[in-house]
């Protein structure tokens, strides 16, 4: 119902599926069993060939598919791929004529790895990164078809920073590679998948470092898919810029006083134009996020980029010759004027001020700490990012 609803609001989605083994063992064992005689039986059951099941279960799940969207009046394709066919670079280029074909028809293309006759032995590695199976070709098709979005679904809400059985783990909203690849303890992959979270992961970071914004959701949650086209909170967000939204480790005082120094330096280095600009970039970015910035502090923020633009258009406070002493012939003092290095400013709970005192620094090229009252903490926190 989801995919029929996005279909019908113009979307282009391509669905990647697996369950072909799945449908096909379930079918080979009900033949067994309805053809076995009492002896047999009794004999322990032999394991049934992965291949023979896919190849049974291939035509069932896709009349499975057919018989659903024909209900709601949505056209769908097959289109069955093994690795060794992306390995060649005329396949490919074929592959993304033909999909863009089919979504300008409305049609949504149904994607799902051949199991039936792929000659893979180990896991084969493609030159994107990604381990290949489902999941990975899920992300290896949103990165060859350049996707504005993948969505991964899972039977559980997203990624959890371990198995999400134990109460411990908790929901990861956003993953950052830098801060979680090393933290996050996977549990076992699901009976018949074949890599489990593991592999959603790899293929969620590979596409997403390839700009491709992913999400792992649950499948089973209703509308998980229409949630995360309305940017609401569902699953984990994989996105190449997260680790600009957050600190990768929280910072102590001492770290954050090095790197106001580190950055004072960086600041007195620059020309008065370029100290301008980014105050000129501070106004245009408040004013852009103004509705975002509404959203924690009702307070009117019109007026801050109007002084800040003023401020921009003065005169280089940096380097000013405030007074000139001659004390001998040819031999002159002057007093000129110069960045104190790092200012701590512990300000009350007035969040235009965060915003005019760091602007004032930047100006004047010092680096600053900032200590704001606990009452704005939120509207601080949005106006800092």
């Amino acid at each position: 119902m989801q995919l029929k609803e996005l279909n019908s609001r113009g979307y282009e989605i391509v669905l990647v599926t697996s369950g072909a083994v799945g449908i096909g063992l379930q079918r080979l064992r009900y033949r067994k069993l309805v053809n076995s005689s009492l002896a047999d039986l009794q004999n322990a059951q032999f394991e049934l060939d992965g291949k023979a099941c896919a190849a049974v279960g291939q035509s069932s799940l896709m009349a499975l598919y057919d018989t659903l969207f024909s209900q709601l009046d949505v056209t769908s394709s097959q289109y069955l791929v093994t690795d060794t066919e992306f390995r060649d670079t005329s396949f490919r280029k074929q592959l993304s004529e033909t999909v863009k074909s089919l979504l300008s028809l409305k049609v949504i293309p149904i994607f799902n790895e051949n199991d039936a006759v792929s000659t893979r032995r180990a896991p084969y590695e493609d030159s994107s990164g990604i381990f290949w199976d489902n999941d990975s070709l899920a992300g290896l098709l949103a990165m060859e078809l350049k996707a504005d979005l993948l969505v991964m679904l899972s039977d559980v809400e997203g990624l959890y920073s371990g198995p999400p059985s134990d109460p411990n783990s908790k929901l990861i909203h956003t993953y950052i590679k830098e801060k979680h690849q090393c933290e996050i303890t996977f549990g076992d992959k699901s009976r018949l998948g074949r890599g489990g979270m593991t592999a959603k992961v790899n293929a969620a970071v590979c596409a997403a470092y390839a700009g491709i914004p992913s999400v792992i959701t649950s499948g089973y949650a209703t509308d998980s898919i229409i949630k995360v086209l309305q940017g609401k909170c569902v699953g984990t967000l994989f996105h190449r810029d997260a680790h600009l939204w957050t600190l990768v480790k929280e910072l102590g005082v001492r770290e954050m006083a090095v790197t106001a120094r580190k950055c004072s330096r960086q600041l007195q280095a620059m020309n008065s134009e370029d100290r301008r600009k980014i105050l000129l970039d501070i106004a245009d970015a408040l004013e852009a996020n103004e509705s975002l910035i509404k959203i924690e502090n009702e307070a009117d923020i019109s007026g801050l980029a109007k002084s800040i633009r003023v401020l921009a258009d003065m005169e280089d406070p940096i380097a000013q010759v405030l007074k000139r002493t001659e004390l001998a012939d040819g031999l002159i003092l002057e007093k000129t004027s110069s960045p104190l290095g790092v200012l701590l400013v512990i300000f009350e709970s007035r969040p235009d001020a965060l915003v005019q005192i760091a602007s004032l620094a930047i100006r004047s090229g010092n680096g600053l700490l900032l200590k704001g009252g606990k009452e704005a903490k939120r509207s601080n926190a949005i106006l800092h990012k």
